[in-house]
């Protein structure tokens, strides 16, 4: 693995989430503080929408991805430009599908949108700035997948930084002075663009072949067995998008939209944290993947590295999903300045508990997307679909927000189900039973250091002193069990190895940099 590219894209990756998030955190607090939060449910269940309508893009986005980790790895232009040049206008086409499929779910806005203190065409208008926001999306954004699959991810980080920091700065001031949401959401929804067309401009410079123009003849794609590769696909984004993209809707139709957005309050913390603390360390690991996959290792030596991977996941995931439970309500009302803007304790033990399982299972996710083949886990995935909806809307009338959560925990394990058995028992051609059982004991684990750690903050008070006792608790419960579990584990041995590596590689960039 080539850990100096790897670290750097981590890196930079996990600053740049910071930053991001602090500048998150600000915006959210002034913008409580000018205009009602209302607003932002509306952003939310609209998101929500565009989320379930971007299954028109048909996977393509993933199939190019693992199709470019062979071309790079032997620096194949001519494949590459194909390539690249059929997604760009494939990705075209889409924008348009999508905009037709995006007027015509207009229609049901009166519908989705429950409780509503603004009119019907306040509610389009922020509806068609989206949607308009989402369409030029398609246009730019498949010239971000050549950074990707190439581990050079942290190109795409750092601009998009430099666009959020302007845009944010640029939208706050005009918030203050106007109290405007419409000016918002509209300079809010240009950062994506401005920050598409610098990437463009980028790729243009470091891979000027891409600028040609190339013949797709019908053997590129059947070759390639890419129709077969997108029918599957498909099927994983329609499943994935009525999984991850319902939750808004279902709340506002039956909850009320002033839940909606004070969800959104949380998942604001859990994205960035995640990003920070998780997901920016192993994105720049997927396209290390993709590069040793497709080369010639033996399956025992990846074997070895995805088993530490593993126990990577483990601690991190213990650790966040007990971080949340601890932090969730007192930094929310600290944040927001009061427990108005709080969801109940059993909705904040539930979102643990499903961020604990999304975030273990996170480097299976890794190693599965490098694969293609998707006829083998979709029906997992339509089950994943099905159980969520049914789930949450049954629920939901019950229990509320909670019922909601509910039906998204239990729905990722068919997900997660299919995944497993693909990397573990397909390739790696492991026992699928040793490894869920072994699973399912560390999820015991962890839901005993969620109970401990619950028992022991859930009075303490919202102040210096109570964060500090919390952070304690927090810290030295995972710790003693997770150690206690692992420390004679031998990929637990080799992941400090690792980190060790991984720091003398710091170490020498930094005496490097200091000797120039």
């Amino acid at each position: 693995m080539n850990s100096a590219k790897t670290l750097k894209n981590s890196i930079i990756s996990v600053i740049g989430q910071i930053l991001t998030l602090i500048l998150q955190f600000i915006n959210r607090r002034v913008f409580v503080m000018f205009l009602d939060i209302e607003y932002l449910g509306y952003q939310s269940v609209f998101g929500n929408i565009f989320s379930i309508l971007s299954v028109a893009e048909l996977g393509i986005g993933g199939i190019i991805s693992f199709h470019l980790y062979r071309e790079l790895v032997t620096d194949n232009r001519q494949e590459i430009g194909k390539l690249m040049y059929f997604y760009k206008w494939i990705y075209r086409i889409i924008a348009v599908v999508i905009t037709v499929l995006g007027v015509i779910v207009s229609a049901f806005i009166p519908y989705i949108v429950r409780d509503a203190n603004k009119d019907m065409g306040y509610l389009y208008t922020v509806y068609f700035l989206q949607l308009a926001s989402a369409v030029a999306g398609y246009f730019l954004s498949y010239r971000r997948t050549i950074y990707i699959a190439d581990q050079k991810e942290y190109k795409t980080v750092e601009v998009d930084l430099f666009t959020n920091i302007v845009v944010q700065v640029l939208q706050l001031s005009l918030l203050a002075i106007f109290k405007n949401y419409l000016l918002y959401l509209g300079i809010q929804l240009s950062t994506t663009f401005f920050a598409n067309l610098i990437v463009l401009y980028m790729t243009n410079r470091e891979y000027p072949y891409l600028k040609d123009k190339y013949i797709i003849k019908s053997e590129d794609i059947k070759n390639r067995n890419m129709i077969s590769d997108i029918k599957n696909f498909l099927v994983h984004k329609i499943a994935y998008a009525v999984y991850g993209g319902t939750d808004n809707i279902v709340i506002s139709a039956i909850c009320g939209i002033r839940n909606v957005a004070l969800y959104g309050n949380y998942l604001i913390l859990q994205k960035g944290v995640l990003n920070i603390m998780f997901y920016r360390l192993l994105n720049p690991i997927q396209a290390t993947i993709g590069n040793i996959v497709y080369s010639d290792r033996k399956k025992e030596d990846l074997w070895c590295q995805f088993e530490m991977f593993d126990v990577f996941s483990f601690f991190f995931a213990s650790y966040i999903s007990t971080g949340f439970l601890v932090f969730f309500q007192p930094v929310i009302q600290i944040w927001l300045g009061g427990r108005e803007y709080l969801l109940p304790d059993s909705f904040v033990i539930v979102f643990s508990m499903t961020m604990y399982l999304q975030a273990v299972w996170e480097i299976v996710y890794k190693y599965r997307s490098v694969f293609g083949d998707y006829e083998q886990d979709r029906n997992c995935m339509l089950l994943s679909a099905f159980l969520n909806i049914a789930i949450s809307v049954v629920l939901a009338f019950r229990l509320g927000i909670t019922g909601v959560q509910i039906g998204t925990l239990l729905g990722y394990f068919p997900i997660a189900y299919g995944r497993i058995r693909f990397v573990v028992k397909n390739f790696f051609d492991q026992s699928l039973k040793k490894y869920l059982l072994k699973h399912f004991l560390l999820f015991g684990t962890v839901l005993i250091e969620m109970v401990i750690i619950y028992v022991l903050t859930r009075n303490m008070a919202v102040s210096l002193v109570g964060m500090i006792r919390r952070v304690t608790v927090w810290v030295l419960v995972p710790s003693a069990l997770n150690l206690f579990i692992y420390y004679k584990n031998s990929h637990f041995k080799e992941l400090c190895l690792y980190f060790k590596r991984l720091m003398k590689i710091i170490s020498n960039k930094i005496n490097t940099k200091r000797m120039d």
